[in-house]
């Protein structure tokens, strides 16, 4: 099995921009060390969709459910009750342990679980399955494939688990008795905001992809009336999302960048919201408004599909793993007279770091240069004493108070400060 051979046949298959597909393989030694991974390991994936190789271990994995479903570590206790009471994705805790009883999630002995792209291994026989992220129109193909050379009625399963069971544990099981199916997931609602809406898991443990390798070109993916108009499809779709400039990206601290947010960021914004909620909605009252992934689209929406000369860009605050950490945005402006002003909220786990501090510098120094904006305002409510530091440090001038001058999710009345910093004074910091 050659991987060049299979990339060429995969692009001719799905066309030129198809996404490349992600192997996984275990090993005693770390292809590239990695920080730890709050929540689902699957944050990870950007990077590795991006090209980057990646290596988890116990260590790495907080995801109690990701440690055990990897093979890192027995259950824990808490995952019955978790499973079914708190996240109610089974009836009751004993249902949960009966489906783990009958699936006989298998420890591993290695040290490192790696996932990286298919162009970035050296070969297919290290892998334990291969990974494809896929839409409709690709599962159409990728399923149809899988059933060309059989009649099985569970070529492509889709069982009940998590995002790494569906991947990683059925593989696993699969190869150890040598099977013959193909596994579909991503349904499990943990997993969803880290990918895109329209994105599904379709797993090929190796000991079905080596069959499949040789029958690839045999199906209808080649030569075929059908598939031809589904191709066309997946082709216009891609050059129909290919954004015409890319989002603005630069780093501003060690491991932390400002990048443009797009609709595609709208699920791991509102799970960063709603995960903090109640240390959020204390200074930020818009946090109540927000309850659902479609809410932030719709904000989203209304700020990103504007006019280009009334368009105020909002900067996404990204770890080097692809997390969003916060956000660092201008509203409220007035382009006729040149001024703006700049908001800003952090997840608390990131704060007493700069972070704020200098992505709001860096968005000024950018704002009156490529925008020839003359006044940045801030507004701070006078009891965030963190929020009114970051005018202070960066040589903001206090103007004034406005009384009342925000209604908090309390129902009470906060006063605000006024802080400004003109042209000429961000240009004279350099």
């Amino acid at each position: 099995m050659n991987i060049q051979t299979f990339i060429t046949n995969y692009r001719e298959a799905f066309g030129t921009q198809a996404e490349l597909p992600i192997a996984f393989w275990y090993s005693n030694q770390p292809e590239i060390t990695i920080e730890k991974v709050n929540g689902c390991l699957f944050k990870c994936m950007k990077q590795v969709r991006d090209g980057k190789s990646i290596s988890l271990s116990n260590e790495t994995i907080t995801c109690g459910g990701g440690k055990f479903y990897t093979g890192f570590s027995e259950m824990p206790e808490r995952v019955p009750g978790f499973v079914s009471l708190k996240e109610k994705y089974k009836k009751t805790p004993e249902t949960v342990i009966d489906f783990l009883q009958e699936l006989q999630v298998p420890r591993t002995e290695y040290t490192y679980l790696h996932f990286a792209r298919i162009d970035k291994i050296p070969s297919f026989e290290i892998a334990e399955g291969i990974l494809f992220l896929v839409t409709p129109d690709m599962l159409s193909g990728l399923a149809t494939w899988a059933y060309f050379d059989n009649n099985a009625p569970d070529a492509v399963a889709a069982p009940f688990g998590s995002g790494c069971c569906s991947v990683v544990t059925q593989a696993i099981l699969e190869n150890r008795k040598q099977g013959k199916r193909t596994f579909l997931g991503f349904f499990d609602p943990s997993v969803r905001p880290y990918f895109e809406n329209d994105i599904l898991s379709f797993t090929i443990p190796m000991s079905r992809f080596r069959e499949m390798y040789f029958t690839m070109r045999e199906s209808c993916l080649f030569d075929t009336h059908a598939w031809t108009k589904i191709k066309e499809r997946l082709e216009s779709v891609k050059k129909a999302a290919s954004p015409v400039t890319a989002p603005l990206s630069f780093p501003i601290l060690p491991g932390i960048t400002l990048r443009e947010v797009t609709m595609a960021d709208a699920a791991a914004i509102y799970h960063a919201i709603d995960t903090h909620r109640e240390y959020l909605r204390k200074w930020l009252p818009f946090v109540d408004n927000m309850s659902s992934v479609a809410d932030e689209e719709a904000f989203l929406e209304s700020v990103l599909h504007v006019p280009s000369d009334r368009y105020e860009p909002i900067f996404g605050v990204w770890n080097n793993h692809d997390e969003i950490c916060g956000l660092i945005g201008f509203h409220f402006s007035d382009f006729a007279n040149h001024r703006t002003e700049i908001g800003y909220w952090l997840l608390p786990e990131y704060q007493h770091r700069g972070i704020i501090t200098t992505g709001v510098r860096s968005l000024c120094q950018w704002v009156v240069k490529e925008k020839n904006m003359k006044r940045i305002q801030i507004r701070c409510a006078v009891g965030n004493k963190a929020s009114n530091a970051i005018p202070l440090r960066l040589g903001f001038h206090h103007e004034g108070t406005e009384r009342a001058g925000e209604l908090l999710s309390t129902g009470e009345y906060t006063d605000i400060h006024v802080y400004s910093i003109l042209k000429e004074e961000i240009l004279a910091e350099r």
